[in-house]
Parts: structure tokens; C-alpha cells; sequence
């Protein structure tokens, strides 16, 4: 990037601002702005699922174009798409976000425990949460060897 110019996030859009010289104008130093889109995981989630874009485009209802330009970040993945990709995948729209974007998303081993949990009896849930009660005192760190009683 240009020592001029400068990027700024902004909420889910990115931007590059600078000045153009502009040959010929009064005014030369004009302001313009790049607006760059965030990087999404839509061709992962695509392959993974084991579909073409011909296939999301079906099973989507949006066209193959614009499912390639949304893959190569040349379009603005709105909320309105994410919702409908993934109610085909299977995901929350979150999801599709890169993870620069969403640090929290969950991996598949997290997301299946999740979904067992919501699955669950109301006694086998409760049975789960008192198994998970003592793990964050566990955490990263403060593991505490098991002493043997004598």
C-alpha cells in the first residue's frame, strides 16, 4: 500500500482512502475511496458440502456469477446471501465469515457437541451440564495432576 493512502475498517466493509492526482483538474488532490469486501469462507464451505457453484446456485436460488464473484471477494457478500447460504449449508451466517471477522466460530467437533446438546432430553442436558460445570476451572494452565489418595 501507498505511504497516501490509508485502510480503515469499518463494521463488514474495509476501505482504502487516498489521493489521486488527477491530470488536467482544478483540483488535483482528489479523495477517493476503495471499498474493499472482508474475505468470507463461502468456497470452503462449498467444496466441503461437496458442491459446483452450479449446485449452490440451484440449491440457492443466486447465480453462479455471482456466487464466483462473492468466492473471488469481487462482491460484497450481504446479509441476505449469507442467510441463504446457510440455510444450505447447514450454518449459522457467522459462519461464512473469515475468521478475521468471527475469532469465536466454532470447528466441526464444537459445533456437532452443540448440536447433540440441543438434540438432548431435558435429563441428559442437565446430565451434560453438571459433567461441563468443573471444566473452566481446568482451563489452559491450571491443570493439577491427579494425587493418589493412601
Amino acid at each position: 500500500m501507498r505511504p497516501d493512502k490509508q485502510q480503515i475498517y469499518c463494521g463488514l466493509l474495509y476501505f482504502t482512502t487516498g489521493h489521486k492526482q488527477v491530470l488536467g483538474a482544478k483540483n488535483k488532490g482528489m479523495a477517493y475511496i476503495y471499498v474493499m469486501h472482508p474475505k468470507n469462507r463461502l468456497r470452503e464451505l462449498r467444496k466441503r458440502a461437496g458442491l459446483t457453484q452450479a449446485d449452490l446456485a440451484r440449491q440457492s436460488g443466486v447465480s453462479q456469477p455471482a456466487i464466483s464473484q462473492l468466492e473471488n471477494d469481487e462482491r460484497p457478500l450481504t446479509i441476505d446471501w449469507m442467510r441463504t447460504f446457510a440455510r444450505v449449508f447447514g450454518v449459522s451466517t457467522a459462519d461464512l465469515l473469515d475468521d478475521a471477522d468471527n475469532p469465536y466460530r466454532l470447528d466441526q467437533e464444537e459445533a456437532e457437541l452443540i448440536r447433540n446438546f440441543r438434540l438432548a432430553q431435558a435429563h441428559q442436558r442437565e446430565m451434560l451440564k453438571r459433567v461441563a460445570e468443573p471444566l473452566p476451572e481446568y482451563g489452559a494452565g491450571n491443570v493439577q495432576p491427579l494425587r493418589s489418595k493412601r
